[in-house]
C-alpha cells in the first residue's frame, strides 16, 4: 500500500498550476529576475524532467530495468536522496543549477503548454497506478542525470510530487509580484 495519496498529490498540483491559464501570455513568460525562471519555464522544466523518469517506470514495468546486485544499493539509495533533499524543499532555501538536460527552453512559450503539463501528470498518475502491485520499497530506478545515482521508487516518486510542489511555490511567486505590483 502507498503511504500517501499520490494520485490526489498530483491533481492538487495539476489543478494550482491549471489556475495559470488565466494569465496572458507575457505574465506567463514574465520573469522578475534574468537568472529566474518564468511561470512557462517552471512548467516545461517539470515536464521535462517527470518525462526523464518515465523511460524508467516504463523499464520497471516491462521487467527491463536492471541493477546490479549490491548489498550496499539501500545505502547508495539512502545517500542519492539525501543528496537531492534539500532541492525539493518548498521553501527552496538550497538553490540549484539544473542540468542541461532538464534546462526549458528560453523561447517564448504558449499557454498550451499547460496541456502538455496536464497529460504529463495524467501519465505521471497511471504509472503510480501500474506500481500498485509492484514491491516500490525495494524497486530500484537509476537517476536519469547520473548513472551513480539510484533511488527506490517510493522516493523517487516522493521526489518527483515535492519537486513538482517547490516548482509551483517558484512560479507562484511571480504571480505575487503582479499582485503587489497591481495593489492587490
Amino acid at each position: 500500500m502507498f503511504e500517501r495519496n499520490w494520485t490526489q498529490e498530483i491533481d492538487t498540483i495539476t489543478e494550482k498550476f491549471r489556475n495559470f491559464g488565466c494569465l496572458s501570455e507575457e505574465e506567463f513568460n514574465f520573469k522578475t529576475k534574468n537568472e529566474t525562471w518564468s511561470i512557462a519555464q517552471n512548467i516545461a522544466h517539470i515536464i521535462l524532467l517527470n518525462n526523464s523518469y518515465f523511460e524508467g517506470f516504463k523499464e520497471i514495468l516491462d521487467g527491463k530495468h536492471k541493477l546490479f546486485v549490491n548489498e550496499g544499493l539501500e545505502e547508495l539509495a539512502l545517500s542519492a536522496l539525501l543528496s537531492l533533499q534539500p532541492y525539493t524543499t518548498t521553501d527552496r532555501f538550497k538553490r540549484a543549477n539544473t542540468w542541461d538536460i532538464w534546462q526549458p527552453t528560453s523561447l517564448y512559450l504558449k499557454t498550451y503548454i499547460l496541456g502538455e503539463f496536464e497529460r504529463c501528470q495524467f501519465n505521471f498518475k497511471n504509472y503510480i497506478v501500474s506500481f500498485k502491485n509492484f514491491p516500490i520499497d525495494r524497486t530500484y530506478i537509476k537517476y536519469p542525470g547520473s548513472a551513480d545515482l539510484i533511488f527506490k521508487l517510493d522516493d523517487c516518486i516522493n521526489f518527483l510530487i515535492d519537486h513538482e510542489n517547490r516548482h509551483w511555490n517558484q512560479a507562484y511567486e511571480i504571480v505575487k509580484h503582479f499582485e503587489q505590483k497591481n495593489g492587490r
